[in-house]
């Protein structure tokens, strides 16, 4: 972003313009046009002071139909995109309907500058709770990306906020033939970052052995505030809000692609991610959703009768046996297993060479928490007691861990022509 030292005022520009998106109606073309023109054309000083005097610009940006931005995208000049990359990636690096690549550029950016912002805060007011979280956080979404990954990882979303919304595409969304975004579910937050874009990886990685084509993408979305665990996971709140912004999500990714409807595009969630993602699909007839896989779900709501109220092709359930959290999230919901709604039933125990989910979490294992000396097990100071909890560690497994019947059936389940069976 322009100026640096005076970039706050832009993020917070964007933090009213990402809220604005859910209660404005959407920009008129001429507005669209207007706005990405001056941040395309202006050097950069002149761009900063435009932004600062007129928030609408940023507002109507926010609102803007991806479609259209794609268009504009499209046909500006090289020089045009990377002007606009600078003057503003925050904005441009959320903007749905621009590249994949372009918003990785400006994402990345604009997390550089976030962190040493975050850094001072935390030294100012290191007794801050909320300081502290998005210093975390920030640094989880880098880690997520700092190295080099096969394949590529891309920074497709990372929004200004007090707790910072994510998201790493596990391949290159521009040019896929199949892309899954992978939903969590309650107490995962963008501090979660490494471990979620992990569990993305995994299930890239099982695609290939499904018979996946070799160009496809997996997105660690974390898009959302999910409920922490508790009671919050059994109410609807942070559904509604999270499921506009999965569809938005999806919608300008088909957007990007210009609506390509030869990419197979496919949901996985978990827990309560399978709620948010179920009020999302429920709520949008054209995304051309492919399959949804729910894993260890909290339940759907029940104004959504059943699996052709979500307008996808394929509907699949899967629970572990010694899931006990999952149930607690259906207490005023569906189990999405249930032959009343309909979904398939896939396999999560122990099959063959294949490992059981043995808990409700998403992914337990990673080079990081598999390691025994890392800050995972810093709290340990006992070594009896640190061993102890390394060996209960390894033989324990959630949906969408490396080797399980879970990940296993999902892969096979999102892609449209495996060469392997359903389990």
């Amino acid at each position: 972003m322009i100026g640096w030292g005076r970039s706050i005022g832009l993020a917070a520009m964007v933090v009213v313009a990402v809220t604005a998106v859910f209660i404005a109606p959407p920009a008129g073309r001429q507005a669209v046009d207007d706005g990405l023109e001056k941040l395309w054309s202006m050097p950069p000083q002149r761009a900063q002071k435009y932004l600062e005097k007129h928030p609408e610009v940023v507002i109507d940006l926010a609102n803007s139909d991806s479609g259209y931005v794609d268009e504009l995208w499209d046909k500006a000049t090289p020089k045009e995109r990377r002007r606009a990359i600078r003057n503003a990636p925050d904005l441009i690096g959320n903007l749905d309907g621009v590249d994949y690549a372009s918003r990785d550029r400006a994402n990345r950016l604009y997390l550089r500058h976030a962190l040493v912002t975050a850094q001072k805060r935390v030294t100012a007011k290191p007794g801050s709770e909320a300081a502290a979280f998005r210093l975390r956080a920030l640094k989880a979404v880098k880690a997520s990306i700092a190295r080099r990954y096969e394949p590529r990882r891309y920074l497709t979303e990372l929004t200004p906020e007090a707790r910072p919304r994510a998201a790493v595409a596990i391949g290159n969304l521009d040019t896929a033939e199949q892309v899954v975004y992978n939903v969590p579910g309650m107490g995962t937050y963008a501090d979660d970052m490494q471990l979620w874009a992990q569990a993305a990886q995994n299930l890239y990685d099982e695609q290939g052995r499904a018979g996946a084509p070799s160009r496809r993408a997996v997105v660690a979305w974390i898009g959302y505030v999910a409920p922490p665990p508790g009671v919050d996971a059994a109410l609807g709140g942070y559904a509604a809000i999270g499921a506009p912004r999965l569809v938005a999500a999806l919608r300008g990714f088909r957007s990007s692609r210009e609506g390509a409807r030869d990419v197979d595009l496919s949901v996985v969630a978990h827990s309560y991610g399978t709620t948010t993602a179920a009020n999302a699909l429920a709520s949008a007839r054209r995304l051309g959703v492919f399959a949804f896989v729910m894993l260890g779900s909290a339940g759907i709501e029940e104004d959504i009768k059943d699996v052709r109220a979500l307008h996808v092709e394929q509907a699949y359930a899967g629970e572990a046996e010694r899931d006990t959290q999952a149930q607690w999230g259906r207490v005023t919901r569906q189990d999405p297993r249930s032959p009343s709604f309909g979904a398939t039933v896939i396999g999560v125990e122990a099959h063959g060479t294949k490992l059981p989910v043995t808990n409700h979490e998403p992914i337990r294992h990673s080079a990081w928490n598999d390691d025994p000396t890392s800050s995972a097990y810093a709290r340990f100071t006992d070594l009896d007691e640190l061993e102890k909890k390394f060996a209960e560690h390894l033989t324990m497994y959630g949906y969408l861990d490396a080797g399980t019947e879970s990940l296993y059936n999902t892969a096979t389940a999102t892609t449209r022509h495996p060469t392997r069976q359903l389990r």
